[in-house]
């Protein structure tokens, strides 16, 4: 287990009010990530969700410490290469195949459900 599963832990959870949300479902591990945004006034201002993979959790984690209070456009820039730094990879790479995509392309759809007002 990484590191610093510890460090973003705190930071994933649900949020009580959000703009938008988003479930992707196809992670390798078959565990869903579940997404919800706040924006006000074109920033984000909250992220929050909920997922089961203590991998695809970190990159959440991560997600949310880098986007969490950028306006809508630059958050619609941030990748999994922006989130490798603040993520220690587990002693066995494999079991960490993609997180940080699965958790961008949550993080994404959530963006694209909050433009499309779904």
């Amino acid at each position: 287990m990484p590191t610093n599963e510890i460090q973003y832990d705190h930071l994933v959870k649900p949020l009580e009010k959000y703009s938008a949300k988003a479930v992707y479902g196809s992670t390798f591990c078959k565990r869903p990530i579940e997404i919800q945004i706040l924006v006000e006034d074109g920033v984000v201002t909250g992220i929050g969700g909920t997922v089961e993979c203590p991998y695809s959790k970190q990159w959440l984690g991560a997600l949310i410490s880098k986007a969490q209070g950028l306006d809508v456009d630059a958050a619609w820039g941030i990748s999994g290469d922006d989130l490798r730094s603040s993520i220690t990879p587990p002693e066995h790479e494999e079991d960490c195949v993609d997180c940080d995509t699965y958790a961008v392309a949550a993080f994404r759809l959530a963006l694209r459900n909050w433009e499309k007002k779904v």
